[in-house]
């Protein structure tokens, strides 16, 4: 069996100014997929997926005419949804981060192991091939296997295409940007800028020339025109996270956009007109927020044409172990023995209340894979706080009551027969049996390989 077989009709374009390392990751893929493309250039890259079909972009994080994070924007920024890519020497934590958070599907450090390249992105083109109905939901950087997840992304799909606004409740680190990104990327609007603004994270003084700039001279340290996110958004998409932090005075100004479509830079007399389609999020009950006073009642119904309430993650605990495997696959490094968590590990993550919620979740993850030197994270090795926590929740299982064995013979013991029920369920196709087991595949691969067990010999397994 070709491990590599979902490349073989793959397009996949390298993007990179160094001819070396193009040519070397040319002459690894020429063998597995239809045509390896090499372009040194990222805007030439840029026409190049509008007027080509590719299947995947490859390219690294310093290059000479426009750096990586930027031509991934640009691609997003474009409607592309193709999968990509990014290999550097030069990242460091908050790289990675970045990089996942403007849409690369994977992100790779220098030297890689050109098994593990391989493997990757055989797995990154077998999932865009999946059919529609799989158990497992992605939209955009969200997977969900829970039900009312599921419901949000058939929202999603069913207002995407249309004009109207969309308020995104939901508590903080439940995914409400990735929601807004979904939304414009299935829009019409798809071509056009997505321009996002936190109004949580700008003082109040400065909150009115974000969103609609300023003149020169509006005040003081205004030395030139500031264009504001409104006009940035242009026909696109504009994003305010956070509209509950609003201040009362500016929503009456915000309003008078929604209602017209007419503003006024900060100091201006010039009237502009908006296009844009507004997108906005909460944490907040802003039901509440109108009874005290703080949030206009006008406004709440002008941003609340459709809504969106994103479940918090300990409503969606069959999410966990897939979350776990998806964030494993992004930060663990190669050279790294981390296989994964104990289920009784991750039965006191199943447990736990997530008060941070996906992205405290995605954080724990990351931790783990940076700084975690052994196979397993068990649950000894869980932060206190949820140690604490799942403990009052009486819903720990129960020690065992007699020990045969040390810890290690029992530990290999329950590997090798869990590895043979993977087999036998998948007869013997090893990328399928380490789906089963949410275990990315070239470490499933090593763990057959340590405990001596042949596929063949589960083939025809019943």
């Amino acid at each position: 069996m070709n491990p590599y077989a979902a490349l073989a009709s793959a397009r996949i374009l390298i993007v990179d100014d160094i001819p070396v390392f193009c040519q070397e990751v040319r002459a690894l893929l020429k063998p597995h997929c239809r045509a390896a493309v090499i372009c040194g250039s990222p805007l030439r890259a840029l026409r190049m997926v509008k007027k080509q079909a590719y299947d995947l972009v490859i390219t690294t994080l310093v290059i000479r005419e426009m750096g990586g994070f930027e031509l991934i924007r640009r691609l997003r920024g474009q409607g592309s949804r193709i999968p990509i890519v990014m290999i550097t020497s030069h990242g460091n934590e908050k790289t990675a981060i970045e990089a996942t958070r403007l849409g690369v599907s994977d992100y790779l450090e220098k030297p890689v192991v050109p098994e593990e390249l391989l493997a990757r992105l055989a797995k990154l083109i077998s999932r865009e091939q999946e059919p529609d109905g799989q158990a497992e939901v992605r939209r955009e950087g969200m997977i969900s296997e829970d039900p009312a997840m599921k419901a949000v992304f058939d929202t999603i799909e069913a207002v995407a295409r249309s004009d109207s606004r969309v308020l995104i409740l939901g508590e903080t680190g439940t995914g409400k940007q990735l929601v807004a990104q979904a939304l414009h990327l299935r829009s019409p609007r798809h071509n056009q800028p997505f321009v996002e603004i936190n109004c949580a994270a700008i003082p109040e003084n400065l909150l009115e020339s974000e969103l609609f700039g300023h003149d020169r001279g509006a005040f003081t340290g205004a030395t030139d025109q500031r264009v504001g996110r409104f006009e940035e958004a242009g026909a696109g998409t504009l994003f305010l996270d956070e509209i509950g932090e609003m201040s009362y005075p500016l929503q009456s100004k915000l309003l008078r956009v929604l209602q017209s479509g007419k503003f006024n830079r900060v100091g201006g007399t010039e009237t502009l007109q908006s296009h844009a389609r507004v997108i906005a999020a909460t944490n907040r009950d802003l039901q509440k927020e109108i009874e005290a006073g703080r949030f206009r009642t006008d406004l709440f119904y002008r941003l609340h044409v459709i809504s969106l309430t994103l479940p918090p993650l300990r409503k969606r605990p069959v999410d966990i172990s897939l979350l776990i495997d998806h964030f494993l696959r992004r930060y663990r490094n190669t050279r790294s023995p981390l296989v994964g968590f104990t289920s009784d590990a991750v039965h006191r993550l199943k447990v736990y209340g997530w008060p941070g919620n996906v992205r405290e979740l995605e954080h724990l993850v990351e931790r783990f894979a940076v700084l975690h030197d052994r196979e397993w994270i068990d649950v000894a090795d869980l932060p206190e706080r949820i140690l604490r926590e799942t403990s009052r929740a009486g819903d720990v299982p129960p020690a065992p009551a007699n020990l045969t064995g040390t810890y290690a013979e029992a530990k290999a013991a329950f590997e090798r027969r869990y590895l043979e029920q993977g087999l036998r369920l998948a007869r013997g196709n090893m990328a399928a049996a380490a789906r089963l087991a949410g275990i990315d595949r070239s470490h499933y691969f090593r763990l057959v390989r340590r405990h001596q067990l042949d596929p063949l010999r589960y083939s025809n397994a019943g």
